[in-house]
């Protein structure tokens, strides 16, 4: 970035020398200066915003884990509203986006807070949220009904976890149900309700995703 800007200004004083005489050179290079930093900071702290909102998909899309995400995006949005980009226009629709994902995911995690207090409640925020018309922005439906048909089959409702079940193939129709369910509970549920279902017969084919996220979540990865 320090030769970038050198390479700016360098080329900004071969052209002040064009200029007449007696015009203020040291005033215009501090311009530019300023200028020319304001710039490159506003450009940084976007790339940062950026850089913490991957960070914030990648919690979620690996890891499910949406508590470290809200983190990250309560970063990014730190950076986004402290950068100066040239277009004021963008900045503003890119920090109100990301105020939207950052209420999407702060719900979410909201009712996964409370399951331990009041499940029911929980289910009742989950149910709220799956009505939010741009729910992808910020949540994986998925992981919504992953929640609550964990809840159903572990109060031995394996009726509405099954139907539940249908809802979620119907909505992600080429989605594994082993990605956000757990296969045991799968199990469970084809035991009771599901027949012969093929979809809930797949215990066997992978480990169920909280194993896979106790294996592969690092011990320390903080905001």
């Amino acid at each position: 970035l320090l030769i970038e800007n050198n390479q700016h200004l360098a080329g900004c004083h071969q052209m002040n020398l064009c200029r007449p005489m007696g015009h203020n050179l040291r005033s215009d290079h501090l311009g530019i200066g300023r200028e020319t930093s304001q710039n490159t900071m506003g450009r940084a702290l976007d790339s940062l915003s950026g850089f913490y909102d991957a960070c914030a998909q990648v919690e979620i899309d690996e890891y499910q884990n949406y508590e470290k995400a809200l983190g990250a995006l309560s970063e990014a949005m730190k950076c986004l509203t402290k950068a100066k980009m040239a277009d004021v226009g963008t900045q503003e629709a890119k920090i109100n986006f990301l105020k939207r994902r950052i209420l999407l995911v702060k719900k979410f995690v909201q009712a996964r807070r409370t399951y331990e207090e009041d499940p029911e409640e929980a289910m009742r925020q989950s149910l709220l949220l799956m009505d939010e018309g741009d729910l992808e922005t910020g949540i994986r439906s998925g992981d919504i009904y992953g929640f609550m048909i964990e809840h159903y089959a572990s109060v031995s409702n394996f009726q509405k976890a099954y139907h539940l079940v249908q809802e979620l193939k119907q909505r992600l129709p080429t989605a594994s149900l082993s990605y956000y369910i757990n296969n045991s509970i799968l199990e469970q549920i084809r035991q009771h309700c599901g027949g012969d279902d093929p979809t809930l017969g797949g215990a066997t084919e992978s480990p169920g995703i909280d194993e896979e996220i106790e294996e592969d979540l690092p011990e320390e990865f903080g905001y």
